[in-house]
């Protein structure tokens, strides 16, 4: 079978309009609101609210002073006069559990606040940078909770002695690494979100990603954190107090209340269950409350109505391509974006395991270059690391880029790479590259800002401007709402007018039309065409769709195990591809079939990066392999027409069929 031209590997397009968005849901009522509907947090609620406004009245409306004594009802039992009776000095008990609160639940704040501003940054910082850095939190965090918390406030109060404001403030560091944990955990599964990515290839800082991205996420898990810090310290304080380490009788606090009625357990057995029960209450109602908000805070959303419409017509890709395509590969010199010997890497030391090697290619200005290859051969792993966007396992261990003229060096400089006004990144999951906390406006506006320096005002209507440049109706509809409520074309334009939104001179789309059915598919690559022939956009195109190469590529390169193993204008290799695993990709095209026959398929699979011979990678599918090709590393060699191939028999590859 001779290789299909490019023709008729994609049949012509019935345009079809992209289906709009169903309308926007309905958002959820206020937090307030959802958190009304929680009956059992409701009352917890309203029950500390009551306490801590009766402990701040307390010289108002308790029934006596803090120290004032009745003797002639000491040791009585709850009565008209005194609600919870008295002690054995005659001091009324619900009096002082009211005067006791601002000495207990004070110090407690004092505490929680602490520990939320020092473990909360912490575990964001620890979490999102890793690394070096991570590691070195990590080891004082557990060197610190492995001693115990007691030990400290006891050496404390030595030299504070009876200050429990001090003490307190002390516990809140001490309780703040098991928040720093906690935190750090939810922020290494957000940190490899989609969008943080986006986010970073759009130019913004580690800092201004924190607080815009991971800070909305981190809501619920610091609520209940926090009011688990709240009931610790409440506890740890009243048994500080307990053991008369705290403020001394006749002082009232609620842990000198609980020693008094321990005192008196065989007189007045009563006395423990208004003080200690109050303590009890206390907590359970700080935990209550905390997971109140955490499920408040979680149900944001009603799901949004889905509607579906019955889609008239099919549509294809179209072969149709800018005048000039398949022409020869530009020099080095000539382009925009020029990647040469990437070496890139997952594990350290001697568990590192290669996984793209010594790859080059370059992409001139208003020139698409297809990366083509099967799953596991190095494409999104290339590309990712020519936007310096390699996940936290991967580090590039060779490797230069010369973006506009100037020299990267990605081994040292990789995460500096002129990101948002340089190069832009789409992804295959549109949805999934857009923050569900943040609304279009957010994300457009801030995208333009950041690159600009505009006013909000200027901002928005820019953003409207690039929705109506993507095509899409209704813009200012679209700005207020949020991904879920988008179709997936629609998600799609929206991450390339974001990509836009900074004039970039390089685009790398990674898979951005694998998601999305023919229709929209085709809409996107008309969008991309569009956008090259206004501004010079050189596009970086990752891909195994051969419609989609000839739809829209202007030269190719083709990578197997890691390596490129061909490189060579669109319609030249159409016309004739020569080394054997492209054409065997072709051959396996469905679109090259014919009616009535078995469809051709490339036996075998990609080797794993452990498992890479010495020689040729592709040697034991290849139907040319001899003893030569597994000798020696094959090197990449050009022709001379320009065109290069890493294959010793390329030459009887090209003129056999396949």
């Amino acid at each position: 079978m001779n290789a299909p031209t490019s023709d008729t590997v994609i049949g012509a397009a019935q345009q079809v309009p992209e289906k709009a968005a169903d309308p926007a849901p309905t958002r959820r009522s206020g937090l307030l609101r959802r958190f009304l509907r929680k009956p059992g947090a409701v009352v917890a609620a309203v029950f500390l609210v009551l306490l801590a406004l009766a402990c701040l009245a307390a010289p108002v409306v308790a029934p006596y002073g803090a120290s004032e004594a009745v003797l002639a009802d000491a040791s009585s039992g709850p009565s008209a006069a005194h609600w919870l009776g008295t002690d054995r000095r005659g001091y009324d008990i619900f009096s002082r559990l009211l005067h006791g609160g601002a000495h207990t639940l004070g110090p407690a704040l004092l505490a929680v606040v602490i520990a939320g501003v020092v473990g909360v940054p912490v575990g964001m910082a620890s979490g999102f940078r890793g690394g070096r850095l991570d590691r070195i939190v990590g080891w004082v965090l557990d060197g610190v909770m492995s001693v115990p918390s007691m030990i400290f406030l006891l050496a404390v109060l030595a030299v504070f002695p009876h200050d429990l404001v001090v003490a307190m403030a002390f516990f809140g560091l001490l309780i703040s690494p098991p928040v720093a944990k906690v935190v750090r955990s939810v922020v290494l599964g957000v940190r490899a979100e989609q969008y943080i990515d986006v986010a970073r290839v759009s130019g913004i800082g580690d800092v201004g990603i924190m607080w815009r991205h991971v800070r909305s996420k981190l809501a619920g898990v610091v609520v209940v954190q926090l009011t688990l810090v709240a009931g610790v310290a409440i506890l740890a304080q009243s048994g500080l107090e307990f053991l008369g380490l705290g403020p001394q009788p006749p002082t009232p606090t609620w842990g000198n209340l609980v020693s008094t009625a321990a005192d008196a357990i065989h007189q007045q057995p009563w006395l423990l269950m208004p003080t200690g029960g109050l303590i009890a209450l206390v907590v359970l109602a700080l935990w209550s409350v905390g997971d109140g908000l955490r499920d408040a805070l979680a149900e944001r959303w009603q799901p949004a109505p889905t509607t579906r419409r019955r889609r008239k017509g099919t549509a294809r890709p179209t072969g149709r391509r800018p005048d000039g395509a398949g022409t020869q590969a530009p020099p080095a010199d000539a382009g925009v974006l020029v990647l040469d010997g990437l070496t890139v890497s997952f594990g350290d030391g001697a568990d590192a395991t290669p996984v793209v090697q010594d790859v080059a290619l370059s992409i001139a200005a208003g020139e698409t270059v297809a990366l083509l290859g099967e799953s596991g051969c190095g494409k999104s792993v290339t590309a990712r690391a020519a936007a310096g966007l390699l996940p936290a396992a991967a580090h590039v261990d060779a490797g230069t880029v010369v973006f506009d003229g100037t020299p990267h060096d990605l081994v040292e400089r990789g995460d500096r790479l002129p990101r948002g006004a340089g190069i832009a990144v789409i992804f295959q999951e549109p949805v999934a590259a857009l923050d569900p906390s943040l609304t279009v406006e957010t994300v457009l506006t801030g995208s333009v800002r950041r690159h600009t320096g505009a006013d909000r005002a200027t901002a928005r209507a820019r953003a409207l401007e690039l929705l109506e440049q993507v095509g899409i109706r209704d813009a200012a509809a679209v700005l207020k709402r949020y991904p879920h409520e988008l179709s997936g074309g629609m998600a799609q334009r929206v991450c390339i007018a974001r990509a836009l939104a900074g004039d970039p001179k390089v685009l790398i789309a990674d898979e951005p039309t694998t998601a999305l059915d023919v229709t929209v598919q085709e809409g996107v690559l008309d969008l991309l065409r569009e956008r090259q022939a206004g501004s010079g956009l050189g596009i970086l195109f990752v891909t195994h769709d051969w419609g989609v190469v000839a739809d829209i590529a202007t030269r190719c390169v083709v990578m197997y195990a890691g390596q490129v193993v061909e490189v060579a204008g669109v319609d030249d290799l159409f016309a004739g591809a020569r080394h054997p695993y492209t054409r065997g990709l072709m051959a396996a095209n469905p679109a090259a079939g014919r009616p009535g026959e078995r469809l051709t398929t490339l036996p075998g699979r990609v080797p794993d990066p452990t498992q890479w011979p010495t020689g040729c990678r592709f040697q034991d599918r290849c139907r040319f392999a001899t003893e030569e090709c597994g000798l020696g590393p094959i090197p990449l060699t050009t022709c001379a027409d320009g065109r290069q191939v890493r294959c010793i028999h390329w030459e009887e590859a090209a003129r056999a069929d396949i």
